[in-house]
């Protein structure tokens, strides 16, 4: 008697074991790559849903963990590497896929600009190819960005003639070193690229300084500006 029971304890102990080891749900032969092999042609998994603070307050959060967050910034999150990280929505989709958040214009017209020490706008009316999430103001010298993220910003500025004067990047009325170029010769050629950070709203503008008298763009593109959301 009491070696069969030790044989059922076994044998039971050992059911449980496998019971553990890989389980299926709608399914009686899980995939041996799966600990959780859950099958169905209806219904989905439905993950545990709480806010941003409910999130936080998780205790000893393992890697790997996923909830979906259901206020700001919604979507599904992931413990990765002791952070916790927004997986990719369809917001982000549609912005980097698509372009919703790039945009471009240019300045074709061999406009005159009258160039002040302290800085004078570049408009660019022309050729303008702007995403969703990026607008631009009456004067066409001031472009606001409505999604936050890191923005490569490139601009040119050709002249008909060489002349000393310093070209920039104005983010919210500021300079941003980055973007500034400031020759030490005259030269009818200016440009520079910089990664930026910018916040949702930021405006982001060109600007020449450092000359007074006027500058005369070239025909075709006399100055242009590109805004592009990378990450």
């Amino acid at each position: 008697m009491k070696r069969n029971l030790i044989i059922l304890t076994t044998l039971f102990l050992a059911s449980t074991i496998y019971v553990q080891a890989q389980v299926g749900i709608g399914t009686t032969t899980p995939n041996a790559s799966a600990a959780l092999d859950v099958q169905s042609t209806t219904k989905g998994v439905l993950l545990p849903r709480m806010t941003a603070a409910q999130r936080i307050a998780i205790a000893a959060p393992a890697d790997g963990l996923i909830v979906y967050q259901t206020d700001a910034i919604s979507g599904l999150w992931m413990r990765i590497s002791g952070v916790w990280i927004r997986l990719t929505n369809t917001s982000d989709l549609t912005a980097i896929s698509f372009g919703a958040s790039t945009g471009f214009a240019s300045n074709t017209s061999a406009a005159v600009i009258a160039v002040i020490l302290g800085g004078t706008a570049v408009p660019l009316p022309n050729n303008q190819s702007l995403g969703a999430n990026i607008t631009v103001n009456g004067a066409n010298t001031l472009f606001t960005v409505a999604q936050a993220g890191r923005y490569r910003i490139s601009y040119a500025v050709n002249t008909t003639a060489a002349v000393l004067v310093s070209s920039r990047i104005l983010v919210n009325g500021a300079p941003s070193p980055a973007g500034t170029f400031t020759p030490t010769l005259s030269v009818s050629r200016l440009a520079a690229e910089a990664v930026i950070t910018l916040a949702a709203g930021d405006t982001v503008g060109l600007q020449l300084f450092g000359l007074l008298g006027a500058v005369v763009l070239t025909g075709g593109q006399g100055a242009a500006l590109t805004i592009q959301r990378v990450e």
